[in-house]
């Protein structure tokens, strides 16, 4: 609804009203909504990472318990373990990419076209 009159005071009390209405809606509505969101993505990212670094621990221990005592170890372990290295340095990189591109849609996008499967 458009309301044409040439009384400036009428003009300003309706901007006035209107930046009231979106103060409200803004901080009631949206702030909120965004910061959970953000904080929702900061706790992933925190989890993935603590994730990664568990990963990378079990990956460690196992290649020092991979070959019995005085038994060298066989390739396929070291395949196995070359392999879980590579895909967990994969995940290490998605996830700082992630970190790094917040919550840009399209820096996101990138990340997951260059680290996905």
């Amino acid at each position: 609804m458009v309301i044409v009159s040439n009384n400036w005071r009428l003009w300003a009390a309706g901007m006035a009203a209107s930046l009231v209405i979106f103060a409200v809606v803004f901080f009631a509505v949206i702030k909120p909504s965004n910061d959970t969101a953000n904080q929702a993505i900061k706790s992933g990212i925190q989890q993935s990472q603590q994730v990664l670094n568990q990963a990378q621990k079990q990956l460690s221990t196992a290649s020092g318990q991979s070959a019995p005592a005085g038994q060298p170890s066989t390739p396929s372990v070291k395949s196995v373990q070359a392999q879980g290295q590579k895909v967990l340095s994969k995940a290490q990189q998605l996830t700082q990419c992630t970190a790094a591109a917040g919550t840009d849609p399209t820096k996101l996008q990138a990340c997951a076209a260059k680290f996905g499967q």
